[in-house]
């Protein structure tokens, strides 16, 4: 089998916001650049080129591999936006008390703190482990819980793996807190049920979260048979909101076309052409030490064959206008 697709929504729709839009988000006078409550924002890195070693998911969630070698960029398709700004998202940066009182709710009882972790927990199933942001390549904080052989399996009958899934995150209250749609991969064993985050953009719809690839995530539950061997997901945390003004749809356009690698002269190998021909609004993480931010970017995407082989080439632009956030 492959992979399936399904929509949903999570316990508590769009999960734990503060919203902070006051009197000073009001629309600007002409000529003013809107600007948001979190003052200039942080540019976001993103890997247009190589391909990072640390993905957040497998380079196939969405269909084809996806594609990083240098290549000719055209633009074909059509990208109507119907917003001029868009919502960004801050959160706290977890602390270890934080992650304990997570950890607690869960029954997990503190064991350690390894290196690159707020915590290592214990209960009487699994262990769980708690992590804050990475710096590079950009990671959101997240927990890992790694079942042990007496972890039991979850019994439904007839259940498919997403009920299963499902059951496993109610009974450890881990539902997600935000807006998703499942993907099944049961291509191996074990069957990967992921749960993709969506943020809100109002006047725009849905927008998935993404890694520097370009790739989608949220929670994943790892099942062999009916068994949970393993689950990971965003650690569960409140944000703030602020609107902030996005770039046209014809300069996004401008700015993944500028990503086009140079033009060769009589190259032995001549490059890859992609016809771009599909945009979309993304989020993705910036993070910025004790705050840390989701922000908003256009992502393109289009088709190639390499050597018989089909790719997705997917370039990733900043949406915040270039005047509300540091170079």
């Amino acid at each position: 089998m492959g992979t399936v697709a399904l929509s949903g929504l999570g316990r508590g729709g769009g999960g734990a916001t503060s919203s902070t839009q006051g009197g000073n988000l009001s629309a600007p006078d002409a000529g003013q650049l809107y600007a948001g409550n979190f003052g200039r924002l942080p540019s976001p890195v993103f890997n247009n080129g190589a391909k990072s070693s640390t993905t957040t998911q497998p380079n196939t969630v969405q269909g084809a591999s996806g594609y990083f070698g240098p290549v000719q960029l055209t633009w074909t398709g059509k990208f109507d936006l119907p917003i001029s700004t868009a919502p960004v998202f801050r959160y706290r940066e977890p602390s270890i008390n934080d992650a304990d009182q997570f950890a607690s709710a869960l029954g997990a009882v503190l064991r350690t703190r390894p290196d690159g972790f707020l915590g290592s927990y214990q209960a009487s199933d699994y262990t769980l482990k708690v992590r804050g942001t990475v710096q590079s390549p950009p990671s959101s904080p997240a927990y890992f819980i790694f079942s042990s052989l007496s972890m039991p399996p979850v019994e439904a009958a007839g259940a498919t793996p997403q009920d299963l899934a499902d059951i496993f995150l109610a009974q450890h209250s881990l539902q997600p807190q935000w807006t998703y749609t499942v993907v099944v991969d049961s291509s191996s064993d074990p069957v990967k049920v992921r749960y993709q985050r969506q943020f809100q953009a109002p006047g725009y719809g849905a927008a998935y979260l993404v890694d520097i690839n370009g790739e989608r995530y949220g929670l994943e539950v790892d099942l062999s048979a009916n068994r949970p061997v393993l689950a990971s997901g965003l650690l569960p945390m409140s944000s703030e909101e602020a609107n902030y003004k996005v770039v046209s749809s014809g300069d996004a356009i401008s700015a993944a076309l500028a990503l086009s690698a140079p033009a060769q002269s009589a190259p032995a190998t001549p490059l890859p052409t992609v016809q771009l021909n599909q945009a979309e609004l993304v989020y993705v993480l910036v993070p910025a030490g004790n705050h840390s931010f989701y922000e908003p970017a256009f992502m393109f995407s289009g088709m190639l064959q390499v050597n018989g082989q089909t790719y997705v080439k997917r370039i990733l632009v900043p949406a915040i206008d270039p005047s509300q956030r540091t170079p």
